[in-house]
């Protein structure tokens, strides 16, 4: 497939111009192309008193924000003991119909200090993505031999009525460290489904993995179909270095081949210690990549457009 360059158009949401509940956090997003050319963003957003949470708003063509919903946020944290009960991020929404999207999205839970637990759970909208249910307060992912310790971010992509793929965020295993920290190492595994609700491991179903000893990030998956195949745009975090966003290739969606993703931080401003949790909207000729910057998102959440060379 043709490479793409990118070229940055700058920070159009941050936690200084949106309500309280973003005040702290305005990152982790998806979007949603709307019919009358506008899209929807699903995003994350924390405040100094509460933690993270779900909500939406409205960009134009050139990503302004032109509404955001008052009722945010549309989807908090679970009830105590669940696996979200400590938070709720990273939307990623998939349209059933003009009423009915799924959103699939991370939950938060108790962990041991210096240590996280993330699983992936599943809200249903029956009004076109203005309001939210859960479709149950438990993980949509199973814990088993592959994914012992937990998952997290999801790509899910609707082939057809009755066939989804599922890109997420396996967790290996964690390491403590000499000085005493705990170091977390997850890659980007694949799943199958018949209805986006029941989800089935094949074997051998790891899609990208770490690419040396030095890497032990790689998550948040986000998948575009082409003619040609899939590209994928991911994280990715060796030691000694801050997220960077990744990209890969492949024929089947299965079997992926590593590329330079050619977005890296700048030189100064909101994004230039860290880029991370790129999510693709292919317009035409044209890609759209929403991403976050410094602090996973505490710096707010830029655009980058992309042409094919």
């Amino acid at each position: 497939m043709r490479a793409i360059k990118w070229e940055k158009q700058g920070l159009i949401v941050s936690p200084e111009d949106g309500l309280d509940w973003r005040s702290n956090h305005s990152g982790m997003v998806s979007a949603l192309p709307l019919s009358d050319g506008k899209c929807r963003m699903y995003l994350t957003g924390k405040n100094e008193k509460e933690g993270y949470r779900i909500g939406w708003l409205d960009l134009s063509q050139d990503f302004t924000v032109v509404y955001e919903n008052t009722e945010n946020p549309v989807l908090a944290a679970g009830r105590m003991g669940c696996f979200d009960s400590h938070g709720v991020c990273m939307p990623m929404v998939v349209k059933l119909s003009d009423k009915v999207q799924y959103m699939y999205y991370v939950g938060w839970a108790p962990a041991l200090p210096g240590t996280i637990v993330n699983a992936c759970g599943l809200a249903v909208s029956s009004d076109g993505g203005t309001t939210w249910r859960r479709w149950s307060e438990a993980p949509l992912l199973c814990r088993d031999d592959r994914d012992p310790i937990g998952t997290g971010t999801v790509f899910v992509l609707r082939e057809t009525p009755t066939f989804w793929r599922m890109w997420y965020t396996s967790f290996r295993n964690w390491d403590q460290l000499d000085d005493g920290r705990w170091r977390h190492f997850y890659h980007i595994r694949y799943a199958e489904s018949d209805d986006g609700t029941h989800w089935r491991k094949p074997e051998n179903n790891v899609a990208i993995d770490f690419v040396d000893e030095s890497e032990y990030a790689v998550a948040r998956p986000m998948v575009v179909r082409e003619p040609g195949g899939y590209r994928m745009w991911f994280c990715t975090r060796s030691v000694g270095s801050t997220y960077r966003i990744g990209y890969a290739e492949s024929e089947d969606g299965l079997t992926w081949q590593r590329k330079p993703a050619a977005i890296e931080p700048s030189s100064q401003g909101w994004d230039s210690e860290m880029i991370e949790y790129a999510y693709v909207l292919k317009e035409e000729e044209k890609y759209v990549m929403f991403y976050n910057g410094n602090g996973y998102g505490a710096s707010g959440t830029g655009v980058a457009i992309g042409h094919l060379t």
